[in-house]
């Protein structure tokens, strides 16, 4: 979807390869300036978004360097307060998808519900 994160100085940049890596820079971008403070506070800021999402700049964070614990996991999860009718939690538990940023531990890919949705569904 997307060609690997190039990070520069202080600044990730994110090149879509296809259509969905467009959708899930878009979703980021608009997930990002959407959300209120305490939500925000759990995703790696993102600076900007091309139009059609072919780039995306988020602030560089360091990477975690192992999977997440189910319990750190939910404490997310839970901290994310899911609202009925929303999309599903933009999280999954992988390292590379979260790093640390000014001290906190944050979402470095939060785009799940932007290609999950139309994703087949199980027969």
């Amino acid at each position: 979807m997307r060609s690997p994160v190039i990070v520069v100085g202080r600044f990730a940049f994110k090149f879509a390869r296809n259509e969905r890596g467009r959708a899930s820079n878009l979703y980021e971008a608009n997930l990002y300036r959407s959300v209120n403070a305490a939500r925000r506070a759990l995703l790696c800021p993102v600076l900007w978004v091309s139009g059609r999402g072919f780039v995306l700049i988020m602030r560089a964070a360091e990477p975690l360097t192992e999977m997440m614990s189910i319990e750190e996991y939910m404490a997310v999860d839970e901290a994310w307060d899911y609202m009925p009718g929303e999309d599903s939690s933009p999280f999954e538990p992988k390292a590379c998808d979260w790093g640390w940023f000014e001290g906190r531990m944050v979402a470095l890919d939060y785009s799940t519900p932007a290609w999950k949705s139309d994703e087949p569904a199980a027969p």
